[in-house]
């Protein structure tokens, strides 16, 4: 365990990136969708597709999968490669990506709280499962 295997990492970085994709898809769309849709007629503006948005949303996934890759691939020099370490990757990911920012946008009053809890509690299990993706792409090259 010493050189990060590049290539492998780009690899887990999209792969989970993609599951990312699929997974906020799923949750924001069908789960959360009208209450997305009320809070913005509430706040007065028109519903509309906005053709850039997928390029946005895959963006912001890339980079959910590139943290979460980047902490497992640290990770794992100190706590072994494997699922256990996949997890805690996930977790610590999903605390810094998605329950933080959360919790801080609680006070403003564009979202009920509790639409927020409901928010970062959907992201834990796909933010786990993205994890696991991709550290079992991930392997570390052979030390000559």
């Amino acid at each position: 365990m010493g050189r990060i295997n590049v290539g492998r990492l780009i690899a887990g970085v999209l792969i989970a990136g993609i599951f990312y994709f699929i997974a906020d898809g799923a949750i924001h769309g069908k789960v959360l969708g009208r209450e997305h849709e009320a809070a913005i007629t509430g706040a007065g503006k028109v519903v509309q597709h906005d053709p850039t948005a997928f390029v946005y949303f895959g963006a912001f996934d890339l980079g959910k999968g590139l943290v979460v890759m980047l902490l497992y691939t640290a990770a794992r020099t100190r706590f072994g490669a494997g699922v256990k370490t996949a997890i805690w990757a996930g977790v610590v990911a999903w605390f810094a990506i998605e329950a933080l920012p959360n919790l801080a946008n609680m006070p403003l009053p564009f979202y009920e709280k509790a639409f927020y809890w409901k928010w970062i509690w959907l992201e834990i299990v796909p933010m786990i499962i993205g994890a696991i993706l991709g550290a079992w792409i991930y392997k570390e090259p052979a030390v000559l």
